[in-house]
């Protein structure tokens, strides 16, 4: 069973966040997806409460059977990687794990905490992103940061977060300015 681990702020959850799952499974060749939202960030980024992104990264990978959205990262004290990696190693052993991130973060993997260690564990899959990528098929450059900006400053959404999860946000209130 080869597991993709994508684990993330999602904050919010995107379409180029749903189509990475997709290129892990079907480029990746990844039996199933584990999409982890981060519970902290290692850095201590201010992220959205952890419940909401959960609950947006439910809806948004809600259409793919393949993908189960994880609390696992609620059990990683200090946010790293590797951390996550030894502790889903522990609970699933004889798993083969599969690291997706966009080619830009696995392009840093060796900056990252305990990154040569890392990377001994895991399969590393790159996925193509616009923006860092020059190649015909890298996803759409859609980042987080952006979803919330235009969130912040009322503009539309449409095409860049799936439905469900626009819905919700709206519904909500969250991510106004």
């Amino acid at each position: 069973m080869l597991t993709a681990i994508f684990g993330g702020a999602f904050d919010p959850p995107h379409l180029g966040h749903v189509m990475c799952a997709m290129h892990a499974r079907l480029v990746g060749g990844a039996d199933e997806v584990w999409v982890l939202p981060s519970a902290r960030h290692p850095y201590h980024k201010p992220l959205t409460p952890f419940v909401h992104r959960l609950e947006l990264c439910r809806l948004a990978f809600a259409d793919l059977p393949f993908v189960q959205v994880r609390e696992d990262e609620l059990a990683n004290p200090d946010g790293y990687t590797i951390g996550l990696v030894e502790l889903l190693r522990a609970a699933h052993p004889g798993r083969r794990w599969l690291l997706v991130g966009g080619s830009d973060t696995a392009r840093d993997l060796p900056n990252w905490q305990r990154g040569a260690e890392l990377a001994a564990l895991v399969r590393v899959h790159a996925v193509p992103r616009g923006g860092f990528d020059d190649q015909p098929g890298a996803l759409p450059a859609i980042s987080s940061s952006q979803v919330r900006s235009r969130l912040a400053a009322g503009q539309d959404c449409r095409g860049l977060v799936p439905a469900a999860v626009l819905a919700r946000i709206a519904a909500a209130g969250w991510y106004r300015g």
